[in-house]
C-alpha cells in the first residue's frame, strides 16, 4: 500500500527558485474531465499528492496497486492501459473511483 510519507515538492531541491506555490492547482475552471493515473507506491510523487490533485481539478483518478513511477504504455498493467487508452483515444472517463491491482 502506499508509503506514509509526508507530500513534498521535488522542487525544492532545485537550485533556483520557482514562482509557484505549492499545492500548484488551485481555483481551476473549465477543464475538460480528466483522467488522473496513480501508482499506490511511487517513490517520487506519493499517492496523496495524485488524491489532492485529483481533488482540486474534479478529475477522476486511477489507481493502480503497485510501485513504481511509469505505468501507462509501459505493458505492466493492461487494466491501466485500457482505462487510459479509452481515455485518450475515445475521452471516456471510467465510472467511479477505478482501480487496478497489480499485474506483472
Amino acid at each position: 500500500m502506499a508509503s506514509e510519507e509526508p507530500t513534498r515538492d521535488k522542487c525544492a531541491d532545485f537550485p533556483v527558485t520557482g514562482q509557484l506555490e505549492f499545492p500548484y492547482a488551485q481555483d481551476i475552471r473549465g477543464l475538460p474531465p480528466t483522467l488522473v493515473v496513480s501508482l499506490t507506491d511511487d517513490p517520487t510523487t506519493p499517492y496523496s499528492g495524485a488524491v489532492a490533485l485529483a481533488e482540486s481539478i474534479g478529475s477522476t483518478l486511477l489507481t493502480v496497486e503497485d510501485q513504481g513511477q511509469t505505468v501507462i504504455a509501459r505493458g505492466l498493467n493492461d487494466c491501466a492501459d485500457a482505462i487510459a487508452a479509452a481515455y485518450l483515444i475515445d475521452l471516456e472517463l471510467p465510472e467511479g473511483a477505478p482501480m487496478c491491482a497489480a499485474e506483472k
